[in-house]
């Protein structure tokens, strides 16, 4: 290639280069300015850790997303118009700051490269995609329009947005005239077809002036200098920074691979610390912020998310709030962050300035919610977490957890939400649930499918380990409850049952998962559930490698907090929705549909639930088991990654919906568009929701409406068999399973900081230190007997010979097994070990049950172990004995489960003797537990022989229970104290009187044949006078327990003795692991009960708003109608 001569120039192009010059000064100057100031009010933001890591993997999320544009992909067009303009503008600022070389010399340009062909081709492409791209995009905002409510457009910057794209399309045809008016110029520059295709006919209709090329190259410097100008002084502009921020935005997003901002919520930090119920009592409440309220508790993040909105309304176009003439738009909640930043820049940048400044007293102008405010209530609250502004972002900005920030702080620093979430709040504090039901009906679905032939395993109760189970079922709390979700239930259960799955459930040993909480902003209850259950099912996955703890549940909430919520709290688990794993089935030919006829295939719609789809992309698996059952599956306009929510997220299940219409309804309106003769989904929550709206919608009778079902029962459905179920497989493992060495000794006890809210039980309890030991274990899973083995009536125990060793107890006959019961073989007890209770072993028998009146102790025999008697029934109301001196053990935490459904409570009627009516007759009967092994203390007396009856109590008779220690399960009312006479079943040591110097004899059931009992010997002083055997005495009524007080408040008429002072506590036994249940119907072993010692552990401190210890169950009325108490 001939190089050209050197340029020339002349005064008027000098002069016209000094024009632009001088000019773009001022407008460098400000637009410096501008972008200092945005830096500075960003880093004024709250610090933020871990959003700079795996630096190489987020560069190339940012190559992906800035390069290939795949977030704007959603829409192609308007994705290839703005990347031809994106490019127009960052590689034309080469071009660009060429003009001012053009200006002075109009032939001139940069040094070598201007002169090359690739060069030339490089101009002449981004000059025409930059007005080919801004064209269309003009065209589509146009089109779009910004006056109508529905479009993305409303509420944007317009006039920001022509001025941006005006100026652009100046740049764009800029190149093309420079470039045009140079080629018709110069005769030296010889245009290519290949890298001149335009300009060389453009060029064709111009003159041959220098001073056009530097005219033209004046127009677009000074179009450039006027952005620069405009926009350094515009920080508000979004539309225009987001060309610069927007980089910082991505690279800095909360995922280093690029993945949207969903699943769990970003971790709540103050101060650039994750605040926990561990660390929140370590915050000041004057420095250290809870969530965001003002403009000074945003994180860097929000700042810098809300000035690079580029007011696109993607993210308002999908909103479903927005949607139904609701406040919210997630563009408009950004840019009032972005403009309340920069119009109080000078306080947040300066907070002294604001308290110089007396215009604004009694104002908080920096406060963000809050009538009149940068946000009103209203919109902070009508957000349902379904995701789909932080799908459709393309700029990576974290909507929802900028929104759960700020009802964070509404929550737990203000106390100030929709009052429907009270009852929530009590519900999940209380109950354990969002509905405020007992715990104990959370078994009832399992009874029903037990009685129909459905096999349901228990954990606990029919499956004590994990070896020989492969899938944990979550039911949840819509499972158990809801009586739509109760179906769904029992579908994934008939249908695993059916492919020979081996499965579990926990039945009465779960809790909420803490969704509704957290996302309603409160934070702490949802740590505390989700300790809770963590806690649990470490206990049930005891052994189990990761990668093997397969939970199934069928909630989409559950589901996704579960899989990506509990891993912050070192909750590790695989979780599968109940389509995935059904789907797995059906894959695997372990299910069978029957194929259905032509005539047969009914129109079917299915709705994707927001927590199920776009928060976990799990879209596939419920339309192939819908493909699978025949039927014809029509797909509603939005759909998968743009499906419209059905309101109940975030919380909003449990508020009422009183703005604009019905987000339910708006969903249920598309779905009946489709002519679907049922509507299927994969949540329980949606269930509720959309059948909300067929009822609003349909005009049609009841019979003949919509059917909302969940896809297992549609799949359920087309298994049948002459409408029975096939014939279950053999049980077997779907994967090879790897376990762990199985632990046959004591588990491990992991400590626990003392006096923080770390525990299963934090937050429930005073906010008083801790005084119980530091090492409470967890609470394990109690194995228990089969649900449908009752107990047998009691006998009473022989009297002891004072003195005299007693002999090995004899065999009692074997008794007959209660219908479906199973007799457990009696496992070996850990040498100084203790077997955590069962779930049962807590439920007193009735008062005044049938016993023989105690006799004093032989001092200093020596009480040798005592076979089991296999088979023989278990009697109720076996009265305990005094406890050891010295040797007082705290419970261990968690050995209080939930009482059994059907049990009575300590006030119950008793039963006479010799009636042969169980104590309990609709409880499990529960294998009692061998108690822990408590050394004598020095000097004291030796325990009594087995065989032997109870010892008389001794001065120091029981008191009111105590509190189980920490990691206990606080969901239950702690024991009232007995009654005279009244009989407490073996292994119920978490609510053992105080010692008062004698040691515990252990009781043996002898069987029915066994010889009279002797006349009981006098009691000691103090102690609780017995009550004739065979004599009930009369009931009493269950009292509540006083809130704030650690234990059941006394039973009228029986003076409690004096606490013995100073005795030392000895530290808790540490239980065995689960699985290892007595045979039902023996007594207990040699094995001492455990006493509390004096002063006894109070719980730990718990956090603000939470009930205090023992008031779990008294948060809500257990005289409610629909209700039964727990206590």
């Amino acid at each position: 290639m001939t190089l050209a001569a050197a340029p020339t120039m002349t005064s008027t192009t000098v002069v016209l280069g000094l024009i632009g010059f001088l000019l773009s000064l001022p407008a460098w100057f400000y637009f410096l300015r501008g972008a200092s100031r945005l830096f500075r009010l960003v880093r004024a933001g709250q610090p933020l850790p871990g959003r700079a890591d795996r630096p190489a993997r987020r560069v190339g999320t940012l190559f992906r997303e800035v390069v290939l544009h795949s977030e704007l992909a959603r829409k192609p067009a308007i994705a290839a118009a703005h990347w031809l303009v994106m490019v127009g503008f960052l590689i034309g600022f080469v071009l660009w700051f060429e003009a001012y070389i053009q200006t002075f010399r109009p032939r001139g340009g940069w040094p070598i490269v201007s002169e090359w062909g690739i060069y030339h081709l490089a101009d002449e492409l981004l000059g025409i995609g930059t007005v080919a791209g801004i064209c269309f995009l003009i065209g589509a905002r146009l089109h779009t329009g910004t006056r109508e409510r529905m479009s993305r457009f409303y509420g944007s910057n317009a006039r920001a947005a022509h001025f941006v794209e005006g100026v652009v399309l100046i740049e764009g045809l800029g190149m093309i005239a420079v470039k045009s008016a140079k080629i018709a110029t110069y005769d030296d520059i010889h245009p290519h077809l290949w890298s001149d295709f335009l300009t060389m006919h453009i060029a064709q209709l111009l003159p041959a002036s220098a001073v056009m090329v530097s005219v033209f190259a004046l127009i677009k410097l000074l179009s450039g200098t006027i952005w620069l100008f405009v926009v350094g002084r515009q920080l508000s502009w979004g539309v225009a920074w987001h060309r610069i921020t927007a980089f910082f935005t991505i690279f800095l997003q909360r995922n280093a691979d690029g993945a949207p901002a969903l699943g769990a919520l970003a971790p709540m930090v103050s101060r650039g610390e994750t605040v926990t119920l561990d660390s929140v009592d370590e915050l000041d409440p004057d420095t250290d912020p809870i969530g965001t309220g003002t403009l000074r508790d945003a994180s860097w993040k929000m700042l810098l998310d809300a000035t690079t909105c580029t007011d696109c309304g993607r993210c308002q176009e999908q909103c479903p709030a927005w949607n139904t003439a609701k406040p919210l738009s997630p563009k408009l909640l950004m840019t009032d962050i972005r403009d309340a930043m920069v119009t109080n820049s000078p306080y947040l940048l300066d907070p002294s300035l604001l308290e110089a400044d007396t215009s604004h007293d009694g104002v908080d102008v920096l406060k963000l919610v809050g009538e009149g405010r940068t946000i009103e209530p209203d919109v902070l609250w009508s957000c349902t977490n379904c995701g789909a502004c932080v799908e459709q972002c393309p700029v990576d900005i974290e909507h929802i957890d900028h929104i759960a920030n700020m009802r964070r702080f509404a929550v737990l620093a203000e106390s100030e939400f929709p009052s429907e979430l009270a009852g929530l709040f009590k519900n999940l504090e209380a109950k354990g649930n969002p509905w405020g039901r007992n715990s104990a009906d959370r078994a009832t679905w399992i009874d029903a499918a037990r009685r129909d032939g459905i096999e349901v395993p228990v954990f606990g109760e029919d499956v004590t380990d994990f070896n020989d189970t492969e899938y944990l079922f979550w039911v949840g709390c819509a499972g158990a409850y809801d009586d739509e979700a109760v179906k769904t239930t029992r579908a994934v259960v008939e249908l695993l049952h059916t492919a020979g799955v081996k499965f579990a459930v926990l039945s009465k040993g779960e809790t909420c998962t803490g969704d509704p909480a957290r996302r309603a902003g409160n934070e702490f209850l949802f740590q505390m559930l989700a300790q809770e259950n963590i806690s649990t099912l470490n206990t049930v996955f005891e052994g189990v490698p990761k990668g093997q703890r397969t939970i199934i549940t069928t909630c989409a909430h559950c589901f996704n907090t579960l899989c990506n919520e509990y891993p912050d709290f070192d909750g590790h688990y695989d979780v599968v929705h109940h389509t995935q794993i059904l789907n797995k089935l059906v894959r695997e030919k372990l299910l069978t549909p029957v194929p259905r006829r032509p005539e047969d295939r009914r129109p079917i719609t299915y709705h994707d639930p927001c927590f199920l789809g776009r928060h976990n992309k799990v879209f596939d698996p419920p339309r192939e088991l819908l493909g699978a059952t025949g039927h014809d599956l029509r797909e509603m306009d939005r759909n998968r990654n743009e499906a419209f929510c059905c309101g109940a997220g975030g919380a909003r299940m449990f508020m009422d919906e009183t703005i604009g219409t019905r987000i339910n309804e708006n969903r249920t309106s598309e779905a009946l568009a489709t002519g679907a003769e049922e509507i299927a989904v994969g949540c329980p929550f949606c269930t509720v929701m959309l059948t909300g709206g067929v009822k609003a919608l349909s005009d049609k009778p009841a019979a003949d409406q919509p059917k909302v079902r969940d896809v297992a029962q549609m799949l359920r459905d087309s298994v049948l068999v002459d409408g029975k179920l096939p014939e279950p497989r053999e049980r077997a493992f779907l994967a090879p399973p790897r376990r762990g060495t199985t632990d046959l000794g004591l588990t491990s006890v992991k400590p626990r900081k003392e006096g923080t809210c770390g525990g299963v039980s934090a937050g429930r309890g005073d906010r008083k230190k801790s005084t119980a030991p530091t090492n409470a274990p967890t609470k394990p899973i109690q194995p228990t007997a089969p649900a449908s083995a009752p107990k047998a009536p009691g006998t009473p125990p022989a009297p002891a010979v004072p003195g005299v060793t007693a002999p090995t107890a004899p065999k009692a006959p074997t008794a007959p097994q209660a219908p479906g019961g199973a007799t457990a073989p009696a496992a070996p007890k850990a040498p100084g070990g203790a077997t955590p209770p069962t779930p049962q072993s807590s439920v007193p028998a009735a008062p005044g049950a049938p016993g023989t009146p105690p006799a004093p102790a032989a001092p200093g025999t020596t009480k040798p172990a005592v076979p089991k008697a296999p088979g023989a029934p278990k009697t109720p109301g076996v009265p305990t004995t005094p406890k050891a001196p010295g040797a007082a053990v705290p419970p261990a935490p968690g050995s209080i489960p939930p009482k059994a459904p059907g049990i009575a409570g300590p006030s119950a009627a008793p039963k006479p003797a010799g009636s042969g009516v169980p104590a309990a007759p609709k409880a499990p009967a529960a294998p009692t537990a061998p108690r822990p092994v408590v050394p004598p203390a020095t000097g004291g007396p030796k325990p009594t022989s087995p065989g032997a009856p109870t010892a008389p109590k001794a001065p120091g008779a029981p008191k009111p229970a105590v509190p189980p220690a920490p990691g206990g399960n606080t969901r239950v009312i702690p024991a009232a104290p007995k009654a005279p006479g009244s009989a407490v079943p073996p292994g119920t040591g978490p609510i053992a009187p105080k010692s008062s110097g004698i040691p515990t004899a252990p009781e043996i059931v002898t069987p029915p044949t066994a010889a009279a009992p002797k006349p009981a010997a006098p009691p000691a002083p103090g102690g609780n006078a017995p009550t004739a055997p065979g004599v009930p005495t009369a009931p009493t009524s269950a009292v509540p327990p006083v809130p704030g007080e650690s234990g059941a408040p006394k039973v009228p008429g029986v003076p409690g003795a004096p606490k013995v002072p100073g005795v030392p506590a000895t530290p808790a036994a540490t239980p065995l692991k689960p699985g290892v249940p007595k045979a039902p119907g023996t007594g207990t072993t040699g094995t001492p009960a455990a006493p509390k010692a004096a002063g006894a552990p109070k719980p730990p401190g718990s956090v603000p708003g939470a009930p205090e210890a023992g008031n779990r169950r008294n948060m809500t009325n257990p005289d409610a109608p629909g209700t039964e108490s727990d206590a």
